[in-house]
């Protein structure tokens, strides 16, 4: 009887859960999205020490066209099938939000950090990635080196 109760206690959690508004969905991941957004801004990580810390990199690259063009090192490949999001806007984390009615909720949030990566992770919310950035420290610098495609 308990493992009765349990099981119907873990299936009415999954659909409630799955009955979310767009609006209680947005709020659920928006908290993950800042989070991200102060993470990466934190002076003390691995990637923010050295000549050019990764959050002063990501503010003028995601403000400033001719810098972001000069620090996009992908194949042509690369630029070719991804010229559509290859605007400095593209790159920085936005919180969950509907691009066309019926859409569902589109986000970006930055994902593993490492000293010499990190990456910025877009998709949809409850779904999957679009795609994700990858920054990389290259001789002190950093670059937009790679786009990895979604699941």
């Amino acid at each position: 009887m308990r493992l009765l109760t349990f099981v119907s206690g873990i299936f009415f959690a999954v659909c409630c859960y799955a009955q979310l508004s767009n609006a209680e969905l947005a709020e659920l991941y928006s908290k993950d999205v800042k989070e991200s957004v102060e993470n990466m801004k934190n002076g003390a990580e691995v990637w923010n020490q050295g000549a050019e810390p990764f959050s002063q990199f990501i503010e003028k690259f995601s403000t400033d066209e001719e810098f972001c063009n000069s620090r996009i090192k992908l194949t042509a490949a690369q630029r070719a099938e991804y010229k559509s999001v290859l605007a400095p806007s593209n790159f920085v984390a936005k919180l969950p939000y509907e691009p066309n009615p019926g859409d569902g909720l589109y986000y970006q949030q930055w994902g593993e950090m490492q000293r010499n990566t990190v990456y910025l992770d877009c998709g949809w919310v409850e779904s999957y990635y679009t795609h994700t950035f990858e920054f990389k420290r290259i001789g002190g610098k950093w670059v937009l080196a790679k786009i990895v495609p979604g699941e």
